[in-house]
């Protein structure tokens, strides 16, 4: 099947030769800068051991000091240090066997595999929707989710270690074969084990009427929660553990709306220090401490937190009317598309969001990237498209050191703007005004699910 009846437009396509050594070239670069940023953690964490004991060197270097206190010792949940939920204990153990600094060599040098296992799959999800993604695309994909990735390796997060199975999961349901779809919830539900988030991922396949994801999904997040947290540590203790996880990570934020979070990179974190008269950043000044305000109103906390509900109450219904119309096949654009959004919106709505989160943001920038190649987009999304994903590039750099050729509090100022946050805002928003025909959304020419084919609209599914 030729790439015009597929709607694929790839201008800048190279030949095979040549893309096949550009990859080897490209993930040869990406495995020497592995091992080198490896070594460079495991010797800072060495290091560190010696002189300053009581620091942490990253997120990862502190739950590896409590990891035995877990494992061994059976310590309680008492504050937000080990922010992921119980079961991460039992995924986490075998590096146990390793020494802080030999566990953070490990923790990294896996990450590479994880990136190239997701890369993949989010193009070959693009390609069954009936568009191959150019080489600029790709490049620009790789120019955006280049820093998250390096900021979840330095910071040694969990991010990656979500997305590879919700991805997966994503990838399988797209099958749409009762084998696959059980396989698919089940991933999905290991991601929501790791952490929260994917849950949303539940709504969407619940929206879409695909029972058998959706019914996966709870299945699988009850097995990995209860009989493999049982048979690791016991029925007791593992429901005494998410009992103490579930107060004090879950209650105060989804149930009674509390932002603890002011610096963060969310849509919360980001209303909450513009409506009330919390620091954005603390500098040290003199000998002392300077706090940054940036609000624009003095709100009470209760009313921050109701206006921040009502917010994302309304993002969230926007996405469902947005997604009104039936979907008769996942191999379509328009999974790609919704999924994408839904992405992006899992992202926006954690209390708790930093760049390295961002990794998420890669199957909203392949939906982008989709639309500004398709022959089938009309001229004008496509444009949209391609300007999106440069301003979402040079927004992405300004998350790195880049940032600091503005100032000596131009990091703290960078995370107070969220040029993460307005990268997929501007996304998304190229995502939800894309314009294709419906023909051209909602169905894959030449796989029997066009919509309306033969006079008859498929009418099984959401």
């Amino acid at each position: 099947m030729s790439e015009k009846i597929l709607g694929c437009k790839s201008p800048d396509r190279l030949p095979a030769g040549v893309g096949r050594l550009m990859t080897v070239a490209v993930w040869s670069i990406m495995g020497v800068l592995t091992v080198i940023t490896a070594f460079q953690m495991r010797d800072r964490v060495v290091r560190n051991s010696h002189q300053h004991p009581r620091v942490d060197v990253n997120d990862f270097d502190r739950w590896m000091h409590m990891f035995p206190g877990f494992l061994f010792h059976h310590a309680n949940f008492v504050n937000d240090l080990w922010p992921m939920p119980p079961s991460t204990l039992y995924l986490l153990s075998p590096l146990a066997l390793f020494s802080p600094a030999n566990a953070q060599f490990v923790w990294i040098c896996c990450k590479p595999f994880m990136v190239a296992a997701i890369f993949y799959m989010v193009l070959a999800m693009v390609r069954r929707a009936g568009v191959r993604l150019s080489a600029a695309a790709i490049a620009l994909l790789a120019a955006i989710w280049f820093w998250p990735i390096i900021g979840d390796m330095q910071e040694g997060q969990m991010n990656l270690f979500m997305l590879t199975p919700m991805v997966a999961g994503l990838f399988l349901a797209q099958l749409e074969q009762p084998r696959t779809d059980w396989l698919a919830g089940w991933l999905i539900g290991l991601a929501v084990c790791i952490k929260v988030t994917p849950i949303i991922f539940l709504i969407y396949m619940l929206w879409r009427r695909r029972w058998r994801v959706a019914a996966a999904m709870v299945l699988g997040t009850l097995f990995w929660i209860f009989p493999v947290g049982a048979l690791a540590f016991g029925w007791q203790q593992n429901l005494i553990w998410w009992n103490q996880w579930t107060h004090i990570m879950i209650t105060p934020y989804v149930l009674k709306g509390a932002v603890s979070v002011y610096s963060g990179e969310s849509i919360p974190s980001f209303l909450y220090r513009l409506l009330t008269h919390v620091p954005a950043f603390i500098t040290s000044h003199h000998g002392g401490q300077k706090l940054w305000y940036v609000n624009v109103l003095n709100l009470r906390p209760a009313t921050a937190r109701l206006v921040v509900r009502m917010v994302l109450v309304i993002i969230g219904l926007t996405g469902l009317l947005w997604m009104y119309r039936r979907l008769p096949t996942l191999q379509c654009r328009r999974y790609i598309m919704e999924i994408g959004a839904v992405a992006a919106f899992m992202l926006w709505a954690e209390e708790w969001c930093w760049v390295p989160h961002y990794v998420t943001l890669v199957l909203t920038i392949a939906a982008a990237g989709m639309i500004a190649v398709d022959d089938q987009a009309p001229a004008q999304a496509a444009r949209r498209a391609w300007l999106a994903l440069w301003v979402a590039a040079v927004l992405m750099l300004f998350t790195s050191d880049a940032v600091k050729i503005f100032g000596p509090h131009a990091s703290n100022w960078g995370r107070t703007l969220d040029p993460s946050l307005f990268a997929g805002i501007g996304l998304v928003l190229v995502i939800l005004f894309a314009g294709y025909s419906r023909f051209t959304a909602y169905g894959r020419a030449g796989t029997g699910h066009e919509i309306g084919a033969g006079g008859n609209e498929l009418r099984s599914a959401r």
